[in-house]
């Protein structure tokens, strides 16, 4: 195993513009997953190295990991700049990344905060179309407690308003789940999880989320999901092989 630290995908945001990657053995290897991880914490905290023994669990399994940073609040940042962020981040992986590690297949997701920006990233195609990519391009997505909805602190700290109200804006990815899938064929696997003592009207807002997108065709065998009863928002997380196992289950569906 090798882990790289502090690679810059941005010089111009300090720390906030750095990738950590984890690999299962040496620089230049081949592998067929790569993991891309959106940390959580609110978009006001949180690290890229929060999560390290899940990135070693999978590591130690065959996949690689990439754990990105992105600018937060409450300094140097406003919407939409960290979802900028993370589209120029997942961009400098797909190819300077690849110099690192050749990966076959790429996948991209986070937990929470992390949740919400992956689900930006892929239901607005603009953010990584600004790097000639499409949301297609990835192989999977993996979104974990994420807001489908504005998320809380966007509504709470830039437009000063409760942050348990519910608004599905430009700031929202169910905002643009609004017609049907075209060219089904080439839509890649996406997989929701939420627990059941999530935040509040998150379950809620995530069954509403699937329910959506199979209402408009999204295919039902690249749509999964995963209710974990019993846990509170997230609690799953730190428990790295647990979380480690979900995403590895996830990944070996991949053809």
């Amino acid at each position: 195993m090798t882990i790289l630290e502090n690679i810059s995908y941005d010089p111009a945001l300090g720390r906030s513009g750095l990738y950590d990657m984890i690999l299962p053995g040496n620089p230049g290897d081949d592998c067929n997953d790569l993991f891309v991880y959106i940390h959580g914490g609110g978009i006001e905290g949180g690290d890229k190295a929060g999560e390290r023994g899940v990135f070693t669990y999978l590591a130690e399994r065959g996949v690689a990991c990439a754990s990105i940073n992105y600018r937060m609040y409450p300094v140097g940042a406003k919407f939409p700049e960290y979802i900028e962020d993370c589209a120029k981040a997942v961009a400098h992986i797909m190819t300077e990344g690849r110099k690192i590690v050749n990966f076959r297949r790429i996948t991209v997701g986070g937990s929470s905060a992390g949740g919400y920006l992956s689900m930006m990233l892929f239901f607005d195609e603009r953010y990584l179309g600004a790097h000639g990519i499409s949301p297609r391009d990835i192989d999977g997505w993996y979104f974990d407690a994420g807001q489908p909805t504005t998320h809380f602190n966007i509504l709470a700290k830039e437009r000063g308003i409760d942050p348990f109200a519910v608004r599905i804006d430009e700031a929202a990815p169910m905002y643009y789940v609004d017609h049907h899938f075209e060219d089904p064929d080439t839509l890649p696997r996406i997989h929701f999880v939420w627990a059941e003592n999530d935040m509040a009207l998150r379950p809620e807002q995530s069954a509403l989320m699937v329910r959506l997108l199979k209402h408009y065709g999204y295919p039902q065998n690249k749509l999964t999901q995963t209710f974990m009863p019993h846990n509170g928002h997230c609690e799953y997380v730190s428990k790295s092989a647990l979380f480690g196992e979900m995403i590895a289950g996830f990944l070996s569906g991949a053809k």
